[in-house]
């Protein structure tokens, strides 16, 4: 009778486990089928940019022109860190003025737009020349005269500067641009030029140049 009685508690047991067999496998293939809806993929660009540029600048009360650039690096196609500097090279008169330091940009939109802006500014400091004639009185001999001379001047800068960005291609981009350099010196004084306090370095930008690379 208990053999009898363990068989059919057997034969019973049997549809149990593979019913429970079933289900678990069910669940194991529920498991590996991809969640309902879509899933998006969107690839972040990041890279190195470099940007030539020509300012045209006050100086002095009189306009110049400047040549150089920044670069660095573009993070998730926002931000850019890097550096950047600048020289005079166009209506010097004897003047020079050389710049440069941190830059930090933001950058709108995506990089596939056709319009875009940004955003940066330069930290940093700088140099200027400018000539100048001295009179030189002797104390007795020769008679007095005018001399020669060039007046030099280290301060620091920062520039803001607004852009607007036209995409070329999938690389290269056309920025204009406008801002303001400010300057100071390490006794909060600027003697540029001649000596009064006026600060003859401050004034303002307007910048064109190409933006290349940068994951664009």
């Amino acid at each position: 009778m208990i053999r009898v009685m363990s068989a059919a508690l057997a034969l019973c047991l049997v549809p149990i486990a593979a019913s429970a067999q079933t289900d678990a496998v069910r669940d194991l293939m529920r498991a590996d089928q991809p969640g309902q809806g879509p899933m998006v993929v969107e690839q972040i660009h990041n890279g190195f940019l470099a940007a030539p540029e020509f300012k045209i600048t006050e100086l002095n009360h009189r306009w110049a022109g400047l040549a150089g650039g920044y670069g660095g690096v573009v993070f998730d196609e926002h931000f850019l860190v890097g550096g950047g500097a600048y020289g005079l090279v166009a209506n010097r008169h004897g003047r020079d003025l050389v710049y440069g330091g941190l830059v930090l940009q933001w950058l709108s939109g995506r990089s596939d737009d056709t319009f875009s802006f940004g955003a940066k500014t330069l930290l940093g400091g700088g140099h200027a020349e400018v000539p100048a004639d001295v009179h030189v009185q002797p104390l007795i001999f020769p008679p007095p005269r005018d001399e020669f001379f060039r007046i030099g001047q280290n301060f620091f800068v920062a520039e803001p500067e607004f852009d607007a960005r036209v995409r070329l291609g999938p690389h290269l981009r056309l920025t204009v641009g406008a801002g303001y350099r400010f300057t100071g010196t390490a006794h909060g004084r600027n003697y540029f030029f001649d000596g009064s306090g006026h600060t003859g370095l401050n004034g303002a930008v307007g910048s064109i140049g190409v933006q290349i690379g940068g994951g664009s």
